[in-house]
């Protein structure tokens, strides 16, 4: 009954003091209400008595509950946001106090969901992925060859490598927002940095040059994005990354050899002393050296 009346009072028009009030204090009442009835049933009795306007309230006091939420919680979670969806549509707010919790697996699972939210809701959503393995935020981690599911959290890489992997058009992702949303990562430079964006791209272009898939339909658009935000980077792409892309056959993949193209010829008029972009040019085969030539040199 308290929960509900400072909700209530909260909420109200003009109550801005109150509601500052009360989620300055809601890691204090989030923790007592658990400590005392459980925090996968106090969350879930609290969500069914929230109002549409007290929702704000509801998620600070879902955030608050536990630092360290067991299984019960995140099932309640998802339960909450099922039971609060509007025709069908589900509120992917509802379990983001919940992701650090959840296994790699499941995580990838629910990015078309974080996809398709607003800017806001999406960002929030990988920072809370992230929250416990801030450490290995350079690493793309591999699942025990004997178990499944071992995994929790996503690190910054690979979030960027199942962000460009996402089957968007299977999910229901119009092609401009799977688009945008990598872009929206790149932009938070202090986070998605130059180690971080070099590292996904390494993972990514490492699995296309054994063979075993083929480069995400984001891939060079994020490349030529890189050159133009990173220099500290524009040794490593066109010594390396562009070099390897030419090992694995990027040229028989029109758009992808289009954006390679691109690349290439950012680098080799940056000017940037270091840069050798001629090194990974001159490793193409004569038909596609021509191409290049032509289309970008002027060269016939």
């Amino acid at each position: 009954d308290m929960i509900k009346t400072l909700f209530n009072a909260g909420s109200t028009e003009k109550a801005d003091v109150l509601s500052k009030t009360v989620r300055a204090n809601m890691r204090i009442l989030g923790r007592t209400a658990a400590t005392k009835h459980g925090a996968a049933s106090i969350a879930f009795d609290v969500a069914s008595m929230t109002t549409n306007e007290e929702i704000p309230l509801l998620l600070s006091f879902l955030e608050n509950l536990s630092g360290n939420p067991d299984q019960e919680l995140i099932e309640a979670c998802f339960k909450i946001q099922e039971t609060r969806s509007v025709d069908g549509k589900k509120d992917p707010r509802y379990i983001i106090p919940v992701l650090p919790a959840m296994s790699r697996s499941d995580l990838v699972g629910h990015l078309p969901g974080f996809v398709l939210a607003e800017d806001k809701v999406f960002l929030d959503a990988l920072v809370r992925m992230g929250s416990r393995v801030s450490r290995q935020a350079l690493l793309f981690r591999e699942e025990p060859e004997d178990a499944q599911n071992t995994l929790y959290g996503l690190t910054l890489t690979e979030q960027l490598v199942y962000l460009h992997k996402l089957d968007f058009s299977g999910k229901g992702i119009p092609q401009k927002r799977y688009l945008n949303a990598i872009k929206l990562c790149l932009e938070e430079d202090q986070t998605f940095n130059d180690r971080v964006v070099q590292s996904a791209l390494d993972e990514i272009s490492g699995t296309f040059l054994v063979g075993s898939e083929k480069l995400p339909l984001a891939f060079m658009r994020t490349t030529i994005l890189v050159v133009t935000k990173h220099e500290s980077l524009h040794t490593w792409i066109s010594q390396v990354l562009l070099p390897r892309l030419v090992d694995g056959r990027i040229y028989e993949d029109s758009r992808q050899w289009e954006g390679w193209m691109r690349a290439a010829h950012i680098l080799e008029k940056s000017g940037d002393s270091g840069v050798r972009a001629q090194d990974a040019i001159s490793k193409l085969p004569a038909e596609q050296l021509m191409q290049y030539q032509q289309k970008w040199l002027g060269k016939r």
